[in-house]
């Protein structure tokens, strides 16, 4: 059952992902769009500035959590690298498992702002005026969903499925050229 969740978060995750990659697609978008108003049609619009924020928001929520599930988050191992494999891997399951514990706390901040934002209805201040909680909610989705991955890679079990690398075949005279009899 839990390998069944596993693979859905997975899945839920890799889509997120690439829902963020569209997000990067509407920026560009929203930028052509700009330039295309302001300098062609000396019309600038009121909303290109509003709209580029918030899809950077849904953009960056949606990435986070595939960052976190493949290890693709920025990290500083001097002190690892130093370490031997035993201890590399105690090292390495308790950060994941504090991270995963700060982004809990954070996700659950986040999901408590979303619900009043939610409930008194709360609006944006940039030019385009929409409900807070549709962007909130896609950082409260992050942190949580970032949250579980940290704790997955912290219980001992991989996120991810190790790649196995092939072994190179053993070069012979008959198979390598540069190798003599």
């Amino acid at each position: 059952m839990l390998t069944l969740l596993a693979r859905v978060h997975d899945g839920v995750t890799r889509a997120g992902f690439l829902l963020g990659g569209v997000t990067l697609c509407g920026i560009v978008l929203c930028f052509w769009l700009e330039v295309i108003a302001r300098y062609f049609f000396n019309s600038p619009t009121l909303w290109s500035g509003a709209m580029v924020a918030y899809l950077l928001c849904l953009s960056i929520s949606l990435a986070m959590p595939e960052l976190a599930r493949t290890h693709g988050h920025i990290a500083i191992t001097v002190l690892p690298e130093r370490l031997s494999p035993a201890t590399r891997a105690r090292y390495d399951r308790a950060l994941a498992v504090l991270t995963g514990g700060v982004c809990a706390v954070a996700g659950w901040i986040c999901v408590q702002e979303s619900l009043r934002q939610f409930t008194y209805h709360t609006t944006t201040a940039l030019g385009l005026d929409i409900p807070k909680v549709w962007i909130s909610m896609f950082i409260a989705y992050a942190l949580v969903s970032a949250a579980l991955h940290f704790l997955r890679h912290g219980s001992g079990r991989p996120a991810v499925p190790e790649a196995v690398e092939p072994t190179p075949a053993k070069s012979t005279s008959a198979t390598d050229p540069t190798k003599g009899p």
